[in-house]
């Protein structure tokens, strides 16, 4: 079996590969997983793992390799993830170094240092803070445990705008205190709903003679088309009326020439 390194002492536990432990465990020395773990590890030593872990582990010291491992994971010194191991929980401790995978909250009192094949998805919070290049993280960093504060160095700025936000909130409350007063006062009552149905019964008599005027405002514009119409073949029929009737001239007949005859015998005669 290949351990990480030698024991410091000869009290150690050995969980050998192929091994499927359902349970938690807790020990007092240093122990070595090469198996599969369903439960919480609990040691007050250092603690070995390369297999599977789903669980939580309290222990002195983390080292990981070729492992996976879903939980939490809270060291009193420090936490090492090799590569190959994946750890899909947070991590608190006072060291950190991270070669393999993380997905989780980090909180780490001093240093953490992030390898160059390190993948870390997670929101970190340390002392100090190391990247190598070509590693990839995903998440938010702040090192607020170092010695160094902040607003010391930068102006406060976002004092007034809580000021303002108070006082504003402080308008508001006023408001709602003064439409909630509102609304007690001016309650419904029969005789004010009166003159609201008075002014309803208007309305509706208002849309209804609406329609009446618009039909007699029609009625009015067609009598006064046709009123147009009529007006000259009134004015013709008076015109016709009004002229005299023109005289035809009668022309005199012209004297007829009696026969011949007729003038012998006026003649003999």
């Amino acid at each position: 079996m290949n351990h990480f390194e030698e024991p410091n002492s000869t009290d150690t536990a050995i969980i050998p590969k192929g091994t499927i432990i359902n349970g938690n465990i807790s020990i007092t020395d240093r122990l070595e997983m090469y198996g599969e773990i369903n439960g919480d590890i609990s040691s007050a030593n250092r603690v070995d793992i390369c297999g599977e872990v789903t669980g939580n582990i309290n222990a002195e010291d983390l080292h990981a390799k070729d492992s996976y491992i879903v939980g939490q994971v809270a060291c009193v010194q420090e936490a090492v993830i090799h590569e190959n191991t994946v750890v899909l929980g947070d991590i608190n401790a006072q060291n950190l170094v991270i070669e393999g995978a993380v997905q989780g909250q980090i909180d780490i009192k001093n240093k953490i240092t992030v390898g160059e094949k390190a993948i870390v998805e997670s929101d970190i919070k340390a002392r100090e803070i190391q990247i190598n290049n070509g590693a990839v993280l995903n998440g938010h960093c702040s090192l607020c445990y170092s010695d160094i504060d902040v607003k010391e160095v930068f102006p406060v700025t976002e004092e007034p705008e809580e000021e303002k936000s108070e006082e504003v909130n402080e308008a508001e409350k006023q408001t709602e205190v003064e439409e909630s007063q509102k609304d007690t006062i001016e309650e419904p009552s029969a005789e004010a709903g009166k003159p609201e149905k008075a002014e309803e019964e208007n309305t509706e008599s208002s849309m209804s003679a609406e329609p009446e005027k618009v039909t007699k405002t029609k009625e009015s514009k067609v009598k006064k088309a046709e009123e147009k119409v009529e007006e000259p073949k009134a004015k013709k029929a008076e015109e016709e009326k009004t002229e005299e009737p023109k005289v035809k001239e009668v022309r005199k007949p012209k004297a007829v020439a009696k026969p011949k005859a007729v003038r012998k015998k006026s003649i003999s005669s």
